[in-house]
């Protein structure tokens, strides 16, 4: 009976385990997105700017 008790949290911890490291590998992976989309965005708030210091 124990033993059992036993097998079954281990067979939980390792599923917990395991959607742990998903979950560590997706955050790496949208780490390294997140630089690309600010640089994207750079040229557009300057040329919004531009255009706010002309109407001023």
């Amino acid at each position: 009976m124990e033993e059992e008790k036993n097998l079954d949290l281990e067979r939980k911890l390792d599923e917990v385990i395991k959607r742990l490291d998903q979950m560590e590998r997706q955050n790496q992976n949208h780490r390294g997105s997140f630089g690309h989309n600010i640089w994207a965005l750079v040229p557009i708030v300057a040329i919004v700017m531009w255009g706010l210091q002309r109407i001023l």
